[in-house]
C-alpha cells in the first residue's frame, strides 16, 4: 500500500515538474514578443515617441526653472534633442496608457516577466536547498513577493491618468 502512495505521488510531482517546465517556455516565448514590441514602442519613430521640437520646448522650459535640472543641463548630462530624434516623454507615456489595450499590454508583460523569473527561482532554489521544506518555504516566499510586486505593478499602471 505505501509504495502505491509513493508511486502516485511521484506521478504528480513529475506532473508539476512538467507543467512548470511547459510554462516556464511559454512565458519565455510570450516575453520574446511582447519584449519585442515594448522595443518597437519606446525606440522607433511611431507616434508614441515625442519628436524632437516637442522635448527641446520641455527641456528649455525645465532647463530655465533652476535646481538640478539646471545643473544636469549646464553640465551636459542632459542635452537637446537632435532634429529627427524621438524621444519618451512623460506626457507620451501617459498618452500612450490612455489606452486600455496598452494597458492590458503593459500587465501582461509584467505578469510574464514575474511568472518567468519566479519559475527559474524555483529552479535554482531546487538546486541548492535540499531540504523539502525549507525549499518549499523559499519557493511560497518567493510566490508571495512576486504577488505583492504585481498586485503594485497593476495599481499603478491602472491608476495612470485617473484624477
Amino acid at each position: 500500500m505505501n509504495r502505491m502512495n509513493d508511486k502516485q505521488e511521484n506521478c504528480r510531482s513529475t506532473g508539476f515538474r512538467a507543467f512548470g517546465w511547459l510554462m516556464q517556455r511559454v512565458t519565455g516565448v510570450g516575453l520574446l514578443l511582447l519584449l519585442g514590441l515594448h522595443f518597437w514602442l519606446q525606440h522607433m519613430p511611431n507616434g508614441f515617441l515625442a519628436t524632437a521640437e516637442e522635448y527641446n520646448a520641455l527641456f528649455r522650459q525645465f532647463g530655465a526653472s533652476g535646481g538640478e535640472l539646471a545643473d544636469a543641463v549646464a553640465g551636459g548630462t542632459l542635452k537637446e534633442a537632435l532634429p529627427g530624434e524621438h524621444v519618451i516623454t512623460y506626457s507620451k507615456v501617459l498618452e500612450r496608457l490612455q489606452s486600455p489595450l496598452w494597458k492590458m499590454i503593459d500587465i501582461a508583460l509584467l505578469l510574464l516577466a514575474l511568472s518567468h523569473g519566479m519559475q527559474g527561482l524555483g529552479r535554482v532554489v531546487g538546486d541548492y536547498i535540499q531540504s523539502v521544506p525549507v525549499r518549499k518555504v523559499a519557493v511560497a516566499l518567493g510566490w508571495v513577493a512576486a504577488s505583492l510586486l504585481a498586485w503594485q505593478g497593476i495599481a499603478t499602471i491602472m491608476a495612470v491618468g485617473t484624477n
